[in-house]
């Protein structure tokens, strides 16, 4: 099928960090003739979106974007700041255009956007793609190219189908998933892997400062993989850990028993009940690759 990118014309990308910044290369990498326009509040983040060519221009206020050759808008910042950027926007669209977002929580979120961008439509979407670094100059080509990108509506229409025809022709296999069920999904393979990092870290520091040894100069390649993903930005997982409590405490509280299980097998050094348990864990495990 021909690559048209669901027929939009021109896209504003406000954010341009490493997913913003990976949105606009990857279009021009894989044949988008369109305009791409960048928006940020920051002027370097603008011009290195410039000098790497990821933008056609960039602006860092909203007067100046030229709004009537733009018929998508992509929401590329922490999830906490969406309603502010909808509010800020929402005076310049132009009949028709469609506004959409890559953060990773939804639920009453979308509901709120939903509301705030009427009559213009609002389709959440969240990429299963990145890394732990930040900014544009990390960008990344093909980023999305044979990931996940979900979906969050209840309904599909002509909006969303060209929205997924947008995702499909970047190289992403588009799911459609209710905003609610998202969150929990996610809290549970995302947002917990996340918070679990950040704590296997933090109780490093805290046994490096307890024994007066320094355990960060001795971690493998297993530790290292293992919190990779702890290097990841602050402010962002502030703002997704905040947003999406209700279902990241949920998970956190289920892991919590399944440390609980673990640490007292070993307390009683059950040897049977810890190979049954370990060897469980390990096939469910292997069972991820092969599929």
């Amino acid at each position: 099928m021909e690559k048209d990118f669901g027929g939009f014309k021109g896209v504003l990308i406000i954010g341009m960090g490493l997913i913003g910044g990976s949105i606009a290369l990857s279009l021009k990498r894989e044949g988008y003739t369109g305009k791409i326009y960048g928006f940020d509040l920051s002027e370097e983040r603008i011009k290195k979106a410039v000098e790497l060519g990821a933008v056609d221009r960039g602006f860092t206020k909203l007067e100046d974007v030229p709004w009537d050759e733009i018929d998508l808008v992509i929401i590329a910042t922490p999830v906490k700041t969406f309603e502010s950027v909808a509010q800020g926007i929402k005076p310049f669209l132009k009949e028709g255009t469609v506004i959409t977002d890559v953060g990773s929580v939804k639920g009453e979120l979308v509901k709120k956007l939903e509301e705030i961008l009427l009559p213009h439509r609002f389709i959440g979407a969240h990429p299963i793609a990145g890394t732990e670094k930040e900014g544009v100059e990390n960008a990344v080509i093909g980023l999305f190219k044979g990931k996940k990108l979900i979906l969050t509506v209840d309904k599909e229409d002509e909006e969303t189908r060209k929205l997924e025809k947008f995702w499909t022709d970047l190289g992403s296999k588009v799911e459609v998933m209710d905003p609610y069920t998202h969150d929990f999904v996610f809290a549970s393979v995302s947002h917990l892997p996340h918070a679990v990092a950040f704590a296997l870290v933090d109780a490093l520091i805290e046994l490096s400062d307890e024994t007066g040894i320094d355990l960060f100069l001795y971690p493998g390649a297993g530790f290292k993989d293992f919190t990779r993903i702890a290097a990841s930005s602050p402010v962002v997982w502030k703002d997704i850990f905040i947003e999406n409590k209700e279902s990241v405490l949920h998970t956190i509280d289920s892991f919590i028993k399944s440390v609980e299980k673990l640490k007292e097998y070993i307390q009683k050094e059950d040897e049977d009940r810890l190979v049954e348990l370990l060897s469980e864990i390990r096939q469910k495990r292997l069972s991820l690759e092969e599929g």
